[in-house]
């Protein structure tokens, strides 16, 4: 297995541990609600959140600094990965205006926790998707 696979396997694993934990922990502590209302529990999401971003930075670290260390097949899947990425950015955000202009239709405007819970989760499917699009480019290669 190729360094750059076996990274986007680990990223993979460990993005989609990450959005399940936050899920989890939304879900359990009383959610969007329960977010917009209690420092403590957003300090704990928000922990949650930053110490996600700083694992995947460091688990990616080295694609940037050793960019021109990989071999053509490593660099035509990098440059072809961010086509998976925004691809899934733009279906994550379409499913997050669809869903939320039905459920706040009637109150005329969205609460603003949800620009926090947008941004927070548009990273972490970015993040998801590079890896599986890294993953995808080996297996068609």
């Amino acid at each position: 297995m190729a360094p750059l696979q076996k990274r986007a396997l680990y990223g993979l694993v460990f993005g989609i541990a990450w959005a399940v934990a936050i899920i989890i922990v939304l879900a359990t502590q009383g959610g969007v609600s329960a977010f917009d209302t209690n420092q403590g529990f957003r300090l704990v999401v928000d922990g949650l959140w930053i110490g996600g971003l700083v694992v995947y930075l460091m688990l990616f670290r080295t694609i940037i600094g050793k960019r021109g260390k990989y071999d053509e097949r490593d660099q035509q899947i990098m440059d072809r990965s961010p086509r998976t990425q925004w691809l899934a950015v733009i279906i994550s955000l379409v499913v997050w205006v669809i869903a939320l202009s039905k459920a706040y239709h009637e109150a005329g405007q969205i609460p603003l926790v949800f620009l926090f819970l947008i941004f927070m989760s548009s990273l972490i499917v970015s993040m998801i998707a590079q890896s599986a699009g890294i993953l995808a480019g080996y297996r068609r290669m």
